[in-house]
């Protein structure tokens, strides 16, 4: 039957899993919940017991997180797990005086926003090719007063690249050499689709410096809300009065069921599944992206959620926004620029910038997603 575009709707703003990616963890945690529940029974469910728990997190799942990420020490020292992703990062923001952070100049919004709200100074730092400018980090930690440096590494929200080893481990030692904390966000890491791997920043080597925070959102479940921070021991005791200040204890029963599944079979055979639920969608992303957009600079995609649209000569963005709107697709203005960051990669580079996610959209919606954004490009782009 051929496709009917009249009725089709594309909101590319849903930086949400598919779907499908969804039900095989809907029916495995209810087995998960009862094996915990039978192995640890009303410990699990009391506020800390010694061993088992603590406000830092489920202290079975912060040791396997530090064995699946080759950190060193003692994992009740270094891990913290949490309720997301996005608490960590605002415990780790709250646990510093207000000040200011340095982001990549083109970052995740709510990072933005969570900068802002906890008193501090966004300061942003050009980006290369391969990731941050490193001279232009260097600059910015030698001539300003940086607590931490926040880097997103992997498959990156909202540019869709991912930077190189290289990069982030020259940051790494940048940031050492200024006594500023290298932050590496790496929610996405373990979300590629091209059949490659991804390689982490070596922690025995870079871990007394450099900070990791990680997810599983987009791995298992937004509603199950569990994420983590690989930290410096110093920056974990830094934290743990904002933290025991905050909250007594995160979701422990939910940590555990984690741990279970990363412990069972299920979560890197889940890895495996999102991967072959996400690769086609990618690949048409890739592909109608090149077909329609090919004489600009694009990223290729391999994995994540995001792509980065550079698109030069809109006039007026509210126009071309309504106008793609009108057509059945959403895409917004980005709120992703640190302060004086839009002015010089939109403003003074004649150009804009939309952030289009994939993973929930069958590749014929893709498809006529990005057509639309491509038609209503050629009709309005002044270049």
């Amino acid at each position: 039957m051929a496709r009917d575009d009249k009725f089709m709707q594309v909101n590319f703003l849903r930086g949400v899993p598919a779907d499908e990616a969804l039900k095989p963890v809907a029916a495995v945690f209810g087995k998960a919940y009862q094996a915990v529940l039978d192995e640890f029974g009303d410990r699990l469910v009391q506020y800390q017991t010694p061993g088992l728990s603590n406000f830092l997190g489920f202290v079975p799942l912060k040791r396997t997180i530090a064995s699946r990420f080759g950190l060193p020490g003692d994992p009740d020292k270094r891990v913290i797990c949490t309720n997301g992703g996005m608490e960590t990062l605002s415990f780790l923001l709250r646990s510093f005086p207000p000040g200011k952070i340095a982001t990549d100049a083109v970052t995740y919004d709510r990072v933005l926003q969570d900068i802002a709200r906890h008193g501090h100074q966004a300061i942003g730092v050009a980006y290369g090719k391969d990731g941050v400018d490193l001279d232009a980090l260097d600059a910015s930690l030698a001539t300003e007063d940086v607590h931490l440096f926040y880097q997103v590494g992997y498959h990156h929200n909202p540019l869709g690249t991912t930077v190189s080893l290289h990069n982030m481990e020259t940051a790494a030692q940048v940031c050492a050499r200024h006594a500023t904390l290298h932050v590496i966000d790496i929610a996405y890491f373990e979300l590629r689709y091209d059949g490659a791997k991804n390689t982490l920043v070596n922690l025995q080597e870079y871990g007394a410096n450099t900070a990791m925070l990680g997810s599983f959102t987009k791995t298992l479940s937004p509603g199950t809300k569990c994420g983590f921070g690989i930290l410096p021991e110093r920056v974990v005791s830094q934290m743990t009065p904002v933290i025991s200040n905050a909250r007594l204890n995160p979701n422990y029963p939910t940590q555990a069921a984690i741990n279970y599944l990363i412990e069972s079979s299920f979560y890197d055979t889940h890895l495996q599944y999102l991967a072959n639920v996400y690769r086609p969608r990618m690949n048409m992303t890739n592909q109608i992206v090149a077909k329609r957009f090919g004489h600009l600079s694009l990223p290729n995609l391999t994995g994540g959620f995001f792509l980065g649209l550079w698109l030069p000569g809109i006039v007026d963005e509210n126009e071309f926004i309504n106008r793609v709107k009108q057509r059945g697709v959403t895409i917004a203005i980005s709120q992703v620029f640190p302060p004086g960051m839009k002015e010089k990669y939109c403003v003074d580079r004649q150009q804009s910038f939309f952030r289009l996610t994939f993973p929930a959209f069958s590749p014929p919606e893709i498809e006529f997603g990005i057509n639309v954004i491509a038609d209503i490009y050629s009709e309005l782009s002044v270049i």
